[in-house]
């Protein structure tokens, strides 16, 4: 259970839910879940004391910080861990996600800009102003988080020679191919962030071969190749079964309303299906006629 967490929210002139004085959003459970959508969208209606909508000459600025473990302000969506995600689909099923921490910041018009300071957690980012006065806007955070949710195809491996048997002493060469299903590096998925056309295009970053008997060859960006051209081979000195596979590392680029494409600060690594390969022993033996 997470330990309920205090917001310290500066007099406002208008006032929002906040956790403390005016109670927080709980589950079923009585589990903290953070701000609701209401109280995220208010966010932009919210300006240091003394000044409002129709005085922007001081405002707050807001981020949204996953809520993993590492990330800061300064690097506010480095990592994105699946309990961030799994905890808004579960505690939050309508929710945007992931679970971030919220905080905000003074600015005003002669560009002076304080320090972050955190105000309370929210599953709906996509609620989330850039700034008081502001609507939400897609962000790059809303990408980060649409990119780790792309259905990216599974490293397949192909071996030869084939049968899914080989011998002793004999190399086998690898080559990493991919299915129909899901996308594959240079395919599109699109989709659709607060009202924009968003489309990622994954690319491959670097694959890792697992031969299955504890040695591996990369991270390498060669997809290898069949015999004799290809250059991931790998020769077994004993025999029994094992169970080769591929990990892909994709990165990505996007495209919004069918802008320019913009590379996407970020990676996920994709583990294949494991194969069986019998090594064999071969045993010559001389017969007379």
């Amino acid at each position: 259970m997470l330990t309920l967490l205090a917001m310290t929210l500066a007099p406002l002139q208008v006032q929002i839910p906040s956790c403390g004085a005016l109670g927080c959003t709980f589950d079923d459970a009585g589990v903290y879940v953070g701000m609701s959508s209401a109280e995220t969208t208010a966010l932009s209606a919210v300006y240091p004391p003394g000044f409002s909508a129709e005085q922007p000459t001081e405002w707050y600025e807001y981020l949204n910080v996953f809520d993993c473990r590492g990330n800061t302000t300064a690097n506010p969506t480095s990592a994105l861990c699946a309990r961030a995600v799994t905890y808004c689909q579960t505690a939050m099923p309508n929710s945007s996600g992931p679970y971030s921490r919220v905080f905000r910041r003074h600015a005003d018009a002669d560009g002076s800009i304080g320090t972050w300071e955190y105000i309370g957690n929210t599953c709906f980012t996509d609620e989330t102003p850039a700034q008081s006065g502001a609507a939400p806007g897609l962000t790059e955070a809303m990408i980060i988080e649409q990119f780790h949710r792309t259905e990216f195809a599974l490293p397949t491996t192909t071996m030869q020679p084939p049968g899914n048997r080989t011998l002793i002493n004999l190399p086998v060469y690898y080559q990493l191919a991919w299915p129909e299903a899901g996308f594959a590096p240079g395919e599109i998925d699109s989709t659709t962030l607060v009202g924009h056309q968003v489309d990622i295009r994954p690319r491959l970053d670097s694959a890792t071969y697992f031969f299955g008997d504890g040695s591996t060859s990369g991270p390498t960006t060669s997809l290898g190749g069949p015999y004799p051209t290809g250059d991931i081979t790998h020769t077994y000195t004993s025999s029994g079964a094992v169970n080769p596979h591929i990990e892909a590392t994709y990165t990505g680029e996007v495209s919004v309303d069918g802008g320019a494409w913009q590379p996407i600060p970020a990676t996920v690594s994709i583990t294949g299906t494991a194969e069986d390969l019998q090594i064999l022993t071969s045993t010559n033996r001389l017969y007379q006629d």
